[in-house]
């Protein structure tokens, strides 16, 4: 129940948090990992550093709340993830986010992420033994960037790890620029950006004032001035 309601209230925010501004698209398939294919979760694919049922075992499953689970377990010192390729568009900036989860993680070396493969554009991550969490980053592509591979990775680059790790409602959106306050951002915000926000938010505020003084010329007691 408890992982129930952490994950619908993660993909509700995802859904409804940009509509102020930017109508975000999804542009993971099968985010929700309830679609199969031959057993294995559609669209995901399975990798590792070092392979084989000794080094590293991948499951996915679909609860009774119809959402999937990817799981990945590194029974060796490991670097094994989930990928899927997404299509997008240049110079962009995109919020990747999910829920994950970790179990006997070592706490020495990169545990449980989400990230872009061949870069070093990654979420926080999970070690130890950890309940459900919100994983999330921002990465803005390159001129000439039309793809992004997107991991659930346990284990990173020079930095192997065991333990077993849990990934699901995997997203990725277009979802205007990160906030001031933002962590896990790869990439420049430019300062017309800031500006604009600023501008923004100036003119809402005249527009809350200037309601609110035609609001108090209509419900102001009458002038006493003449009434003698």
């Amino acid at each position: 129940m408890a992982r129930k309601v952490l994950i619908a209230i993660c993909l509700l925010t995802t859904a409804i948090a940009p509509a102020y501004a930017f109508a975000a698209r999804e542009i993971v398939q099968n985010p929700l990992l309830t679609q199969n294919r031959d057993g294995k979760p559609r669209f995901w694919k399975e990798a590792a550093y070092k392979l084989g049922d000794s080094a590293a075992a991948f499951s996915w499953s679909v609860g009774d709340d119809l959402i999937g689970v990817l799981r990945i377990e590194n029974k060796v010192p490991n670097d094994a993830r989930y990928v899927q390729t997404v299509t997008v568009s240049p110079n962009t900036w995109y919020n990747v986010s999910g829920w994950g989860r970790a179990e006997k993680v070592g706490r020495d070396t990169m545990g449980l992420y989400l990230s872009v493969m061949g870069t070093f554009h990654n979420s926080r991550d999970l070690r130890g033994t950890v309940a459900w969490q919100p994983l999330s980053f921002w990465v803005k592509t390159g001129s000439l960037e039309t793809s992004l591979d997107i991991a659930c990775r346990l284990g990173g680059y020079s930095s192997l790890n065991t333990g077993t790790g849990w990934c699901t409602g995997i997203s990725v959106t277009a979802a205007g620029t990160p906030n001031p306050d933002s962590r896990f951002v790869y990439g420049t915000v430019e300062q017309s950006s800031s500006n604009n926000k600023f501008w923004v938010q100036a003119a809402a505020v005249l527009i809350v004032l200037g309601s609110l003084l035609l609001l108090w010329r209509y419900i102001r007691p009458p002038s006493q001035e003449g009434s003698s």
